[in-house]
């Protein structure tokens, strides 16, 4: 466990310097956070290497090695999915804490292995899934019985409607070892949205298809997803064009929509079926909705904001700890079962297998 003094800042090393570092985790770490700097970098890709060392005024770092051997606080993990469980199984070997973007790792069962390895070392292994953090989403968590008290959910719909053309899947993505489609890069946000405010599931059944590209996995996936107090319809797509459209989840009860929505369900709006106004309605939706510039959000930042003040002893409560995100990570190996084997799959045993990761 960390110790610091009270006025101290958190050391981060960015493990990756992909698209979600170019594209939102630089500006937050560069313009953001007051109390966490970036003091190592290291991508397998030199130009990369080269270029945020410098953006970061940090010492280029020649190797994996040499980048864990400096005096780093916590790790923050963003390479490509398929390797996150080697990365961390690394930053582990040199008492490094991580933070890893979603999903942490491709299988259960590498999910329980790191989190008892963690255990063990007593190092902090954390999880990114930022929209968790969207004013939107955390107003609907707490208050999600408040709206639903006396009228029964009948049921919810997820709607993923977002576009990448072929040139995104001539790397990494779309292939089963290290990635999958839609479902486990895009939709997991919003399958994770579910798991939050619903819990366990308890069965799955799903359809994939690719409309547009071509890669290995699915750019569309259609299911359903049951849990104890809410029976989930999931529609995702990237094979829009030519551009993302909105990413969706309603909650339909008997007398009323309750409707997260914008391009990573930044927004919320609360409507009654017979269209009568209300100033409390109206007031959650001014309140509690956000613009955003891209499917990104703006949430990192409290993401990476929880991290630094759960170090530095400023909070009691965790971040979002990896092992915490199994039901999202369960649902997704659920899915690609049932349209593996065509048939429903039940939530009755610890690890579930699909060919993601392999």
């Amino acid at each position: 466990m960390l110790k610091y003094k009270k006025n101290n800042s958190v050391k981060f090393g960015i493990l990756g310097l992909g698209r979600v570092v170019e594209k939102r985790v630089y500006e937050v770490f560069s313009k953001e956070l007051t109390t966490a700097k970036v003091v190592a970098v290291f991508d397998k890709n030199k130009k990369k290497n080269k270029k945020f060392s410098s953006l970061f005024k940090c010492k280029p770092a020649k190797s994996l090695k040499d980048f864990l051997r400096r005096d780093i606080d916590i790790v923050y993990i963003a390479t490509e999915s398929g390797n996150h469980f080697k990365n961390v199984i690394d930053c582990f070997k040199f008492n490094k804490n991580v933070v890893v973007e979603k999903p942490p790792v491709l299988k259960l069962q590498q999910l329980f292995k790191l989190n008892k390895i963690a255990k063990k070392r007593k190092l902090h292994f954390f999880s990114i899934y930022q929209n968790r953090e969207n004013k939107s989403v955390n107003f609907l968590k707490k208050n999600l019985k408040k709206l639903t008290n006396e009228d029964k959910i009948i049921f919810v719909n997820l709607k993923l409607l977002w576009s990448r053309d072929q040139s995104y899947y001539s790397d990494w993505h779309g292939k089963w070892k290290m990635d999958g489609g839609v479902l486990a890069q895009q939709g997991i946000h919003y399958v994770d949205i579910l798991c939050y405010l619903f819990g366990k599931p308890t069965r799955c059944v799903s359809l994939m298809d690719n409309k547009t590209n071509k890669l290995q996995a699915e750019d569309t996936h259609i299911g359903i997803v049951k849990f104890k107090s809410a029976t989930c319809t999931i529609n995702l797509t990237t094979a829009l064009r030519p551009s993302d459209y909105e990413a969706t989840i309603e909650i339909f009860t008997k007398k009323k929509i309750i409707k997260l929505y914008g391009l990573c369900c930044n927004k919320i709006k609360v409507m009654n079926y017979s269209g009568q106004k209300s100033k409390y309605f109206n007031l959650i939706s001014k309140r509690y909705s956000t613009e955003v510039p891209s499917g990104y959000g703006l949430s990192h930042t409290f993401v990476f904001q929880k991290i630094v003040n759960f170090l530095l002893k400023r909070d009691f409560y965790s971040p979002l700890k990896a092992i915490d995100t199994q039901n999202t990570l369960k649902v997704v190996n659920m899915f690609y079962k049932s349209a593996e084997e065509n048939k429903w799959v039940t939530n009755d045993t610890k690890n579930i297998n699909s060919r993601l990761g392999k």
